[in-house]
Parts: structure tokens; C-alpha cells; sequence
């Protein structure tokens, strides 16, 4: 139970962090990089996936606590946003939470535990063996 407040909380922090960073842009021969979105996307996804490999749905803990970010910011007083409604603030909000769901999805647990019809059995059910 710790660990999935720990997770929550660190899904927080992680998103209000993001969201602070994730305007930051270099020039680089007159193009905008904009690393402090690639930053805060990796930092996203990296963490859910360290998350979903320490308390089984781990990642949807953590993205538990990254929605309540954007919930939080949302009901923040009016002029005060962290992610603004531009094409910048929607794609970390879009590919943030995608890229949690993806994690949610994808990651196969924590050592020692299966999913259901995980098990080798189940995957031969269906093959056929050649006769003698």
C-alpha cells in the first residue's frame, strides 16, 4: 500500500515537473528544439515502466497521480496555468498520458508474478502436434 502512495505521489511530482519544463526549447540554426518536451515525455514513460516493475500495476499508480496533476493545474486559478492550451501543452498532455497507457499496457509486471493465461500450458492449446 506504501508503495502504490509512493507511486501516486512520485506520478505527481513528475508530471508538475514536466509541466514546468516541458515549454523549454534550444535554436539550433533556426528551428526550435524543443528538448524540455522530449525530456519530460522520456522522464514520463521511463519512470511509469521503473513503477510497473516494483508493485503490480505500478504504472497505473503512477499514472494516477499524473492525471491528478493535470486536474490540479485545471482547477488552479484562472491565468495560472503550468500547461497552456496551445499545440505544446497538448501534445505533453496527449503523448504523456499515452505513453503511460502504453506502459499500463505493455509492461509484463513485476518479477514473480503472471498475468492470467500467461503460463507456457496456455500458449500450446491451441498447436497441433504431428502424429507418430
Amino acid at each position: 500500500m506504501l508503495r502504490r502512495a509512493g507511486l501516486t505521489l512520485l506520478g505527481l511530482v513528475t508530471g508538475i515537473l514536466g509541466a514546468v519544463v516541458h515549454r523549454h526549447a534550444h535554436d539550433l540554426g533556426g528551428v526550435d528544439v524543443p528538448w524540455g518536451l522530449v525530456l519530460a515525455l522520456a522522464a514520463t514513460t521511463a519512470v511509469a515502466w521503473a513503477g510497473a516493475g516494483l508493485v503490480r500495476a505500478g504504472a497505473a499508480w503512477f499514472g494516477l497521480g499524473w492525471t491528478l496533476m493535470v486536474l490540479l493545474q485545471q482547477s488552479a486559478s484562472p491565468g495560472s496555468y503550468l500547461v497552456a492550451g496551445d499545440v505544446l501543452g497538448w501534445t505533453f498532455l496527449v503523448l504523456g498520458l499515452g505513453g503511460i497507457a502504453l506502459v499500463v499496457a505493455m509492461h509484463p509486471g513485476p518479477p514473480g508474478t503472471r498475468r492470467r493465461g500467461s503460463s507456457r500450458r496456455s500458449a500450446d492449446v491451441g498447436a497441433r502436434t504431428p502424429p507418430n
